[in-house]
């Protein structure tokens, strides 16, 4: 694709072409071509709003373009850490974790589903009958473990137990609590415990897998992960709570969906407690895996992925489902900024200053496609069984940097969008092994992109003077 050709964004995935690849064609454009008589005119391009099934689910960062393989030098580098720790040095600490060559093999795993905040009857006809059990959320990670198990040659035995019960988020963990105490044989048995939750079940997850550890219910050293998919991490979209949605809901169903912007504050019972369990998991290596969707119209892209937490044993990552139509210059922009924090570094708030722009309708799918995709569970997996543990990782904090979500909801400044993306730039050229290669990518796709939406014209307009400051 040369630069002066006309755009063929809406005819191409071209986010999905191999970038060493010299310039090839997308299957639709190769059609196209092959159709074309010589030396006669090609054929009209199709319209704008015209959608393409073809175009795969996609799932951004993988582990393999984000964290570094393990190697000889990686295990020499890791023991002069810990001598200077034992040394006494402070600024000793680990950014990421390393991938294995040879996934953690394990026997017997026990699959635990956790559902999310379920819309009321009256709500039902706009946004969809809930279909996010946590019975499903069981079934489809059994069917994605049995896949990954297949795919890494391992014989596994599979448990599964789904929690279910509506309510406000203390009153569900201490219901799954006692559910769990009575299951404690078969948690003693398991070898792996795989967590599978969404929206309003990934801070009940966290909460409730840090109890368990908290009281012996669960050994110290099993191996556990955690799946959050499109958690409600940093709470709903700010000002949500005033809408018609929110008031359609009766007392005690209101009363368990305001409780979610209550994460909005970070000084909340809710917040607070929220981090504290974080803080116990990842100091018993549990590894959490938060996914969000891009046009999820419930929870905004920064709570998705738990913006405000950063830490090894986190990975964070954004599903784009093929029916999208997301332009290729926002899913790469997403995908580095995801691989910043996945190592330990910073995206400049770039997620934070679009996040709204990315907001699908309110009859959207969003919100629910992202859990009937096994990549996601399979990615989730990845990232638990194919990364080393590491002690010095282990022991750091988990870094947490609340922010004011009232200047993001409240219209952010126009000017911050553009400086973010050069610190960005700056960030992605210095810390990624191809990242000059991937800032070409991203000019070339900012210039075939044409927004449609009224909020991503605005995104850019804001970003029109990127490539001639950088």
């Amino acid at each position: 694709m040369r630069l002066d050709q006309p755009s063929r964004r809406k005819s191409s995935w071209a986010f999905w072409r191999s970038e060493n690849a010299a310039e090839p064609s997308s299957p639709v454009q190769a059609a196209a071509d092959a159709t074309t008589p010589a030396g006669g005119k090609p054929p009209k391009p199709q319209k704008k709003n015209v959608p393409h099934a073809n175009r795969p689910n996609l799932i951004v960062p993988q582990i393999e373009d984000t964290l570094p393989l393990l190697s000889t030098h990686n295990l020499l580098a890791g023991g002069v850490k810990r001598i200077k720790k034992i040394l006494g040095y402070t600024d000793t600490r680990d950014t990421n974790l390393f991938r294995k060559e040879e996934p953690t093999i394990f026997k017997r795993v026990l699959i635990i589903g956790v559902h999310g905040f379920f819309p009321t009857k009256m709500i039902r006809p706009i946004i969809g009958e809930p279909t996010g059990t946590s019975m499903k959320f069981a079934q489809v990670g059994e069917t994605a473990v049995l896949s990954w198990a297949k795919e890494n040659n391992l014989n596994i035995e599979i448990q599964k137990i789904a929690l279910e019960k509506e309510g406000k988020i203390f009153d569900r963990v201490e219901f799954f609590f006692d559910i769990l105490k009575n299951s404690a044989n078969d948690i003693k048995k398991a070898d792996f415990i795989f967590v599978c939750s969404h929206s309003q079940g990934c801070p009940v997850s966290v909460i409730l897998m840090s109890k368990l550890l908290e009281y012996g219910i669960i050994d110290e050293n099993k191996k556990i992960g955690i799946l959050g998919m499109a958690g409600i991490n940093i709470g709903p979209f700010f000002g949500m709570d005033r809408s018609f949605f929110v008031r359609a809901y009766s007392t005690i169903e209101n009363e368990s969906l305001l409780e979610l912007f209550q994460f909005q504050n970070f000084e909340s019972l809710q917040s607070r407690k929220y981090i504290e369990s974080l803080r116990n998991l990842v100091r018993h290596d549990v590894k959490l895996t938060f996914v969000g969707s891009i046009d999820d119209q419930l929870v905004p892209l920064y709570s998705a992925i738990a913006l405000h937490v950063q830490h090894p044993n986190i990975f964070k990552a954004v599903y784009i489902d093929g029916s999208t139509n997301t332009p290729d210059f926002v899913a790469r922009i997403i995908k580095l900024s995801c691989m910043l924090h996945n190592i330990g570094s910073t995206d400049h708030d770039v997620i934070k200053e679009i996040s709204n722009a990315l907001a699908g309708p309110i009859t959207g799918g969003g919100h629910s496609r992202i859990y009937n995709d096994l990549k996601v569970y399979k990615l989730a997996l990845d990232f638990i069984l194919k990364t080393e543990s590491s002690n010095i990782a282990i022991e750091q904090p988990v870094r947490y940097r609340p922010f004011d979500i009232k200047k993001l909801g409240n219209g952010a400044n126009p000017f911050n969008l553009p400086w973010c993306a050069r610190g960005l730039f700056f960030e992605v050229s210095k810390r990624l092994p191809s990242g000059k290669d991937e800032i070409q990518l991203v000019f070339r796709e900012f210039e075939e992109w044409q927004p449609e939406s009224k909020a991503l014209k605005d995104v850019k307009y804001r970003l029109n003077g990127i490539r001639a400051k950088f």
